[in-house]
């Protein structure tokens, strides 16, 4: 099934289903969105690209740990998070001049977080993921450049591109390498680290910051683990074409991305 025909059977709250906060047309959300909401100007340029786009609004999954990555990945404390507490943000979906369906998976952020915007992707359309059949047709990107948002939908929706090419596009953008990758992943886990040690002591509703960083965490280290299993560069390069070295490695590189451990977050 194609990512229009599935997003089109998700419900949302206001037909009492918890799936996503909004799923309908974009031009029906314009409506019910406050007039200083940080993303109405974005979405209102992508109503006026195509009246018929829609959006999906904080879809809610879990962290599906039967599949094989994420028990490689083994961050035990991502099962503890409340159900369906990771979320994607903003799904806009439609259909191009020939009726190919696109998504288009849009992170509220900077590129500092686009690599959680990837590991969303990822948790999405892997094996018997949610997406799972729709993996051909969707995009990531973060949203600090609403005209390149723009154009990214524009393109989706001319249907003169693959959207493989197009993440590959976006990801140049973000980093020329894994190595690249890795120091951005790094780097911003250990930010999350940094702040939640400051932070968390003040804060009235601790469960909720421990488990957003949680969740990050995850998504990141599985945007390391899959990037690097999937480079075929590296494979030759690197791991001399040896499938169980280059998993080794692509845990590895995981494994070492910095985090604080459920229970010792919650005695800072």
């Amino acid at each position: 099934m194609s990512i229009f025909d599935i997003l089109s059977n998700v419900q949302d709250l206001r037909k009492g289903d918890d799936s996503c906060a909004f799923n309908g047309y974009l031009e029906d959300y314009l409506t019910v969105i406050e007039e200083d909401h940080p993303k109405r100007s974005l979405f209102t340029k992508l109503f006026e690209a195509d009246e018929n786009l829609r959006i999906c609004v904080n879809f809610g999954f879990d962290v599906n740990r039967e599949v094989i990555s994420n028990q490689i990945i083994r961050y035990k404390d991502a099962s503890k998070l409340p159900r369906k507490f990771m979320k994607c943000p903003y799904l806009v979906y439609g259909k191009d001049a020939t009726g190919h369906q696109f998504g288009l998976i849009l992170y509220p952020s900077d590129r500092q977080e686009y690599l959680v915007a990837k590991g969303i992707y990822f948790a999405l359309t892997e094996q018997e993921g949610p997406f799972e059949s729709g993996r051909n047709e969707i995009v990531a990107m973060t949203m600090e450049n609403e005209e390149q948002c723009l154009s990214i939908v524009n393109r989706m929706m001319a249907g003169d591109v693959r959207v493989g090419a197009l993440q590959r596009e976006i990801d140049r953008q973000n980093f020329k390498n894994f190595d690249e990758l890795n120091h951005l992943a790094n780097n911003y886990a250990q930010l999350l680290k940094d702040q939640v040690t400051e932070n968390i002591k003040d804060h009235q509703h601790r469960g909720e910051i421990i488990y957003s960083t949680i969740m990050r965490w995850f998504l990141i280290k599985k945007a390391v683990y899959v990037h690097y299993m999937t480079n075929k560069d590296l494979l030759v390069t690197i791991n001399e074409n040896n499938i169980k070295k280059q998993r080794h490695n692509a845990k590895t590189f995981a494994d070492q991305i910095p985090f604080i451990a459920f229970s010792e977050m919650w005695r800072l």
